[in-house]
């Protein structure tokens, strides 16, 4: 071991930029700097080092030495090292799985065992495959081996962890085997055996040229291995990322404890026996500010281990140099939400670009909070991406095939069908805008209300006659979705033909023109050559043409490839689809700010910024939240040699330190998220303890200013109080016809009926509205009347019961497949069903007539003109002696007989008119005998009930007056249209309500 040849760049400076100055230093001529191989953690490392490079040279034309990402985080699990493929050893390796073919294959193992009693469902086995190729991943990068999992004694655990070491035995015993069947090897393990024979191959013949190993902590065995080796080399050199020097006293207590910034780096020291004290400082001799070294040491007492922290008590007379200096370029900043961090931090983004040559970055684990400055730097036309990337579910292509999916899975219901024809791709080989056109019509006529019947044959069967809307459903979405339908249907389906069906598919559906299959757009599969169809050509240009369309299509492409062995219920597809495109992360490729970055924790490391923002300090961002895991507890991990469940704390608490110890730092964090208070960083309480035994807790900034910016550019805007609506539209506007229903509507809120018959507003009905009470009632009154028509006069037959039960059936058949229809209503309509026979016995020997359904009207005459009253009664009876009975169904709540004799409910009251003006039969001057409502609840306690209502010193002639007024108010031309003039009297149902803003202006108790 040559301790000489090992290195380090201390936090607070820039690592890249340093790293490159040294490598060119060490190089000492362009012929050795590129015969130089510089190995560094991860892809985004290599990127940001040969930037360095550029800014090193000045921009000259180097040839600059082999950049190799030797991949020091376990989800690296892709064969990257194609450049130390050099032995004889590492040819023979074989090809590396594919991450989804070992997901699937996992999974159809886990599909034989039954875990917890149960047998898990493909989904649940898809889940857990995919935590299982982690701990297999874990396993190889510790050196684990099989014995150590049989060696853990299945006594010690409760009966829930024998039976998964049992399960795990008989995986970790197989698999290799299953492997070797298929010629492929797991993606760390390869990597893992790689970096193990270069180890070899140098150590063997060690080469003269150049090689630096750079930013790795030595987080996996084979990369320590690999880091030791370098060190060993003639002209090897290892270069330490932000090893802090000054813990040397406290580095027993470090290197045991896992959540600590140089926990990592003391293992890899320990494993190469060497000590703090060996290693060097960097031969490009980086120079720290000493307000940087200041905070180095702050950040040291900061992270001091929890068996050390007793020292805090006296920190303030045992450092005396720790003072406000530490502090200078530091910012810690707390906000009410979210949404204010994100518009705080995008403003600080924006200031930095008023500065030349000034760099800024955000870095985060939060995405949606990277997602909020994003949105929030649009206001100045600022165009920055993400670098952590964004699962593929996030983007079109993704949502697009998640959508088809759930359409499929929903048998095509208004909803998910909607959301698939409405995205932004779907055209079913039209132009888009007359396809979204042909949707938006099919919408408001057949999908909005009642759900049609199921499956696109139950939508062509609602619009029945309508040959475009049939001719459009079926070329443009039934025969794009056959492909899928087939293989949905298909008796024994598998991933690769539900992907295949779903590929062609949505290429079919987000195509823009059609073709005929004799031009080979699609294969005949024995249709008609001529018979044209959605070009999947020209949708496959659409749909995978950018980034996530491309992830999409290697998703899709993989499915087919490696599932034809995974059968699989076509009602789980969709499920499985959504978690495995959960998992795939997407980087967009677009242009960004060259001076402004988004970086997560992970894309963050040997980057750096003038000025750095470390947002969402908050508890399950730093450090993240550990990851579930349903295979082995803390106990059994210690057992096989598997670091803790929370080992990424001491990589977290790493990126924290290397981005505090810059020069000009803001942290952010807001105090609730999704409406629920957040807890700080542990660091930052620790930080907060250590400010306040030093004495120096309020010379922290707090970024007062910032919240100033803030302020100016969110004014906040007192909203002026509006006053109550009351339009006063000219006579000529005015309605001179009224149905019996909106006359409630004209006195209790005149607004209302201005927005309805002046206006002529409509409101929409629910997309795939659900049963409800409007339904029910609707379902009652339909039987009842065409009972009555059957039966208008005389006694009913001895069969009447069935004969009602025969007609409800009829009316109730279409909703039949409807639970709550079929388990809750039927029974309840059967009871009222009874209830109306035994009802209708007892009075049909008084009564001459039954009217269901009755349209009547009367003309009364107005200062501005007459005026038509219209209604149409549920039930009215003419018996024998001349007389009329006013009958309303009610299945909800009925008026009370206060409140239509007060004129508050006045349906019956302008029914009971327009029967006496012989508006039904032609024959006026008919005694009102009974006004009714006939309350039908179908209650056990209570199936049916009669309120009589008619008032007890009313008449048609006081009803006729009370509307003569109302007209003559109305016909004033400086009267107005006040929305709800009382509030003590609401419409029970007001869909016009929320247009007239009540909440803004009206004061519950209060009217004017």
């Amino acid at each position: 071991m040559r301790a000489s040849s090992v290195y380090n760049i201390p936090a607070g400076t820039p690592f890249a930029k340093e790293l490159a100055k040294g490598v060119v230093q060490l190089a000492s001529n362009p012929t050795n700097l590129a015969r130089a191989i510089v190995m560094v953690p991860s892809q985004r490392a290599a990127q940001a080092l040969r930037s360095a490079f550029l800014d090193v040279t000045s921009g000259q034309a180097t040839l600059l030495p082999r950049m190799i990402p030797i991949g020091d985080l376990a989800d690296d699990v892709a064969d990257i090292f194609p450049e130390l493929d050099g032995g004889a050893d590492t040819v023979m390796l074989p090809p590396a799985i594919s991450p989804l073919r070992r997901q699937m294959m996992l999974a159809k193992l886990l599909g034989g065992f039954k875990l917890g009693g149960q047998t898990p469902t493909y989904p649940q086995a898809m889940m857990l495959a995919h935590t299982l190729g982690q701990l297999l991943d874990q396993l190889y990068n510790v050196d684990a081996k099989p014995d150590q999992l049989r060696d853990m004694l299945p006594e010690r655990y409760s009966a829930h962890w024998q039976d998964i070491i049992k399960l795990l035995t008989i995986l970790v015993d197989n698999w290799p085997a299953i492997l070797d069947s298929e010629n492929v090897m797991d993606g760390v393990d390869r990597r893992n055996r790689l970096i193990r024979a270069r180890v070899k191959a140098w150590q063997d013949n060690p080469p003269e040229n150049l090689i630096v190993i750079a930013g790795s902590t030595g987080s996996i065995i084979a990369t320590r291995e690999l880091i030791r080796c370098v060190s060993d080399l003639p002209n090897g050199h290892v270069v330490l990322p932000g090893l802090d020097g000054g813990a040397v006293p406290e580095w027993d207590a470090i290197s045991h404890d896992s959540g600590h910034p140089q926990y990592q780096l003391a293992q890899l020291l320990h494993f190469m026996d060497i000590t703090p004290l060996d290693v060097q400082n960097w031969v490009s001799n980086p120079e720290s500010k000493p307000a940087t070294s200041a905070r180095r040491d702050l950040m040291r007492e900061v992270f001091r281990p929890a068996s050390t922290t007793a020292t805090w008590r006296q920190l303030a007379e045992d450092r005396p140099d720790l003072g406000r200096d530490a502090l200078q370029g530091l910012q810690v900043i707390e906000t009410h939400d979210r949404r204010t961090e994100a518009g705080l931090i995008a403003a600080d983004l924006r200031a930095t670009l008023e500065h030349e040559d000034q760099t800024a970055a955000l870095i985060t684990p939060d995405r949606h909070l990277a997602e909020a400055v994003i949105a929030e730097l649009a206001r100045w036309k600022i165009k920055i991406d993400d670098s952590a990337g964004t699962t593929l579910l996030t983007h079109r292509a993704g949502a697009f095939l998640q959508l088809l999916v759930e359409a499929m899975q929903e048998n095509f219901a208004p909803l998910a069908l909607l959301g698939v024809l409405k995205h932004p791709c779907a055209a079913g080989g039209m132009a888009q805008a007359d396809f979204r056109a042909k949707v938006r019509h099919i919408e408001k006529l057949f999908l909005r209300g009642q759900r049609p019947a199921p499956g696109l044959e139950g939508l062509a069967s609602a619009i029945g006659d309508d040959k475009g809307l049939k001719d459009f459903i079926a070329i443009h979405i039934a025969a794009p979705f056959a492909p899928l339908i087939d293989a949905w249907q298909a008796p024994a389906p598998t991933m690769a033909s539900l992907a295949r069906g779903l590929g062609q598919t949505a290429e079919m559906m987000a195509a823009q023109t059609m073709c005929l299959l004799s031009h080979g757009c699609l294969s005949s599969d024995g249709q008609d050559a001529k018979t044209p169809i959605a070009d999947k050509n020209d949708g496959a240009l659409h749909l995978w043409g950018n980034q996530g369309g491309k992830a999409a299509a290697d998703l899709l492409k993989n499915m087919v490839e490696h599932g034809h062995d995974q059968a699989v219920n076509a009602t789980d597809f969709a499920q499985t689809l959504v978690q495995i495109m959960q998992d795939i992360t997407v980087h967009a490729v677009q242009q960004s700010h060259p001076r402004l970055a988004i970086l997560g924790a992970v894309e963050s490391r040997m980057q750096t910024a003038d000025h750095l923002i470390v947002a969402g300090f908050n508890e399950g961002n730093w450090p993240p939240q550990p990851h579930s895991d349903p295979w082995m507890n803390s106990d059994m991990r210690k057992a096989v040699g598997l670091p803790p469940h929370n080992w990424r704390t001491s990589l977290s608490a790493h990126d924290v330190y290397m981005a505090i110890c810059n020069p000009k730092v803001t942290i952010t964090r807001a105090q609730r998220q999704n409406d629920a208070a957040t807890i700080p960083s542990r660091w930052l309480q620790r930080m907060n303890v250590v400010l306040s035994a030093l004495g120096i807790a309020k010379a922290l900034d707090r970024g007062d200013e910032k919240f100033e910016w803030l302020a100016i550019l969110n004014p906040k805007t007192i909203p002026n109080r509006i006053k109550r609506p009351a339009p006063k539209p000219p006579l000529s506007a005015r309605p001179r016809k009224f149905s019996a229903t909106e006359i409630d509507m004209w006195i209790n809120d005149p607004y209302a009926l201005y927005a309805k018959k002046i206006l002529k507003l409509r409101q929409l009905d629910d997309i795939d509205r659900p049963p409800d009470a409007a339904l029910r009632g609707t379902l009652f009154h339909n039987v009842l009347a065409d009972f009555t028509r059957i039966f208008p006069s005389g006694s009913l037959p001895d069969t009447a019961y069935q004969d009602l039960l025969a007609i409800g059936k009829t009316h109730f058949a279409d909703q039949w497949a409807t639970p709550d229809i079929r388990y809750f209503w039927w029974p309840r309509f059967e009871m009222v069903a009874g209830w109306i026979i035994e009802t209708e016995t007892q009075r049909r020997d008084d009564l001459a007539f039954i009217y269901a359904e009755k349209k009547g009207s009367t003309i009364l005459t107005g200062p501005a003109g007459p005026v038509e009253l219209s209604a149409r009664a549920d039930r009215l009876e003419k018996t024998k002696d001349g007389t009329w009975h006013i009958i309303d169904y009610k299945t909800g709540i009925a008026p009370s007989k206060t409140k239509v004799a007060s004129g508050r409910a006045t349906q019956l009251l302008v029914e009971a008119l327009i029967a006496w003006d012989g508006g039904y039969d032609d024959k006026p001057g008919c005694d009102i005998a009974k006004m009714q409502y006939w309350k039908l609840s179908g209650r056990k306690d209570k199936i049916g009930d009669i309120y009589d209502v008619l008032p007890d010193d009313g008449s048609p002639e006081s009803t006729r007056d009370m509307m003569q007024s109302l007209i003559t108010l109305f016909d004033d031309p400086e009267a107005t249209y006040p929305a709800e003039p009382n509030i003590k009297f609401k419409l029970s149902y007001n869909p016009y309500r929320h247009l007239a803003r009540i909440s803004e202006w009206q004061q519950e108790g209060h009217d004017e």
